[in-house]
């Protein structure tokens, strides 16, 4: 009390605003109040967007390595492009296919495992396991859901060799599928860029089908639910056009 009484009156002022420098706890809970508000509504919106940039990064590493392993296999066959596998059977009437496809299906195996063999498989889970583990996979407007065997490529329906190979990186290649429906499917690849065991398996965001025929390729969010809707998505990610609007793009229009 004494202090007090010698100081002067710039002290005094100087005390006074000491003491206001701090904040009261109802200010501080505001303010907490306010960053808690702000962050629920940005938060959501960063890690979808995270996603997307996943799905799109995993989507272009995974079809690089396809189209590169692809181009080397047609080399080693004596074709200029592995665009022109599709015109083994593929340029004949259905009447004629079933049978050129069985006269060449030791050749498309035989392709089909130079292939594989420029990729480093870490495990090839048989069909039987995928159906045991019940592994389902759904379609672009996330409507429809089915089985993970029936994907191209991995059934074993039409393709003997059938079957899913997972990579170093986690993702997932199918075995080459010829001509399943006859010429109109010419060759197909399904892959999974983050593999069958982590979500959300689902065509157009991780799961894909790299295919050179024009057979049932519907992508599309107003077509409702089916085993189609989102076979022809690849093209569509590959050009970065929304398929319900083609102002948009394909990525970050991804819900």
């Amino acid at each position: 009390m004494n202090i007090i009484l010698y100081m002067g009156v710039e002290e005094l002022d100087c005390l006074k605003f000491s003491k206001k420098l701090g904040f009261t706890l109802a200010e501080v809970l505001i303010t907490l109040g306010i960053i808690g508000v702000v962050a629920a509504m940005t938060i959501p919106t960063l890690i979808h967007e995270y996603k997307i940039r996943q799905y799109r990064t995993g989507y272009l590493r995974t079809s690089s390595l396809i189209q590169n392993a692809l181009k080397q296999t047609a080399n080693e066959f004596g074709y200029d492009s592995y665009e022109d596998f599709f015109y083994i059977c593929g340029n004949l009437p259905k009447s004629a296919a079933s049978s050129c496809r069985s006269e060449n299906a030791e050749l498309f195996k035989q392709i089909n495992d130079d292939f594989l063999s420029r990729f480093k498989v870490m495990q090839t889970p048989s069909n039987t396991q995928f159906y045991q583990e019940k592994i389902k996979f759904k379609d672009y407007s996330g409507q429809y859901q089915t089985g993970y065997t029936e994907l191209y490529g991995i059934t074993r329906w039409n393709t003997p060799y059938g079957g899913g190979h997972i990579l170093i990186d986690g993702s997932l290649i199918s075995s080459i599928t010829f001509f399943y429906h006859e010429p109109s499917d010419g060759f197909s690849i399904t892959f999974d860029t983050n593999g069958p065991y982590k979500g959300p398996n689902q065509y157009g965001r991780d799961l894909f089908l790299f295919n050179v025929g024009y057979w049932n390729k519907l992508c599309s969010e107003k077509a409702g639910g089916s085993i189609f809707n989102g076979r022809g998505c690849y093209d569509y990610a590959k050009r970065d056009i929304n398929p319900d609007d083609k102002n948009k793009g394909y990525w970050k229009s991804l819900k």
